[in-house]
């Protein structure tokens, strides 16, 4: 099952006429644009490889190693089918760009919060009316935009006694757009050098 449907749709839409251009050829250490000169160069990205290491620039950066892998393309290759990614795994290889891997997502802060709402509802723990308290308090009125404002709108909600309780183990974080856009970068970069080389090779 592909991860993140909607961005992997979006990527393939954007770079469904991307067209590789090899700037550097040299063993393991590549220089390689992927663009559509027809679209002006809208979304291009590039890899750039040398031994045990591999760069992708897709308006965001992300900078991967490891030193059990010579060609940084056979890592890629051997943990995802094609077409695929695997950001659980490729996110433990990033050297640089870390921060950008993850970040908060606000319709998974919604989607928690809710969830805890109807669990507590159908519980009977949750006084009458506390669904609309929480869209109007948090969601209409509340500053939830980041992280900081989310976790502070839940921890002062107050509804008749009723209240979130503890959140400090709640998790509202998730891959960033521009870290999956990045996956999928490299993952199609790899499938077209791919398909270049067998194309020489015949």
């Amino acid at each position: 099952m592909t991860e993140y449907p909607e961005i992997a749709a979006r990527f393939a839409r954007d770079t469904a006429n991307h067209r590789l251009i090899v700037l550097h050829d040299d063993g393991l250490y590549r220089h390689l644009r992927f663009t559509n000169p027809a679209a002006d160069g809208h979304t291009p990205f590039e890899l750039i490889t040398w031994p045990y290491n591999l760069v992708v620039k897709a308006g965001w950066t992300f900078h991967f190693d490891i030193n059990a892998t010579p060609d940084m393309f056979d890592l890629f290759r051997n943990t995802a089918f094609s077409g695929e990614i695997n950001p659980g795994y490729w996110s433990e290889k990033v050297r640089a760009g870390r921060d950008e891997i993850e970040g908060f997502d606000p319709e998974l802060f919604e989607r928690q919060v809710k969830e805890h709402v109807v669990r507590a509802i159908r519980e009977g723990d949750a006084p009458r009316g506390i669904g609309a308290e929480v869209t109007r308090d948090i969601f209409a009125w509340g500053d939830i935009s980041h992280e900081a404002g989310a976790r502070e709108e839940l921890e002062s909600f107050r509804y008749e006694d009723w209240s979130f309780g503890d959140i400090s183990e709640w998790d509202f974080s998730d891959y960033t757009p521009g870290f999956l856009h990045c996956c999928h970068a490299i993952r199609r970069g790899i499938d077209l050098w791919d398909a270049a080389r067998k194309q020489v090779a015949a």
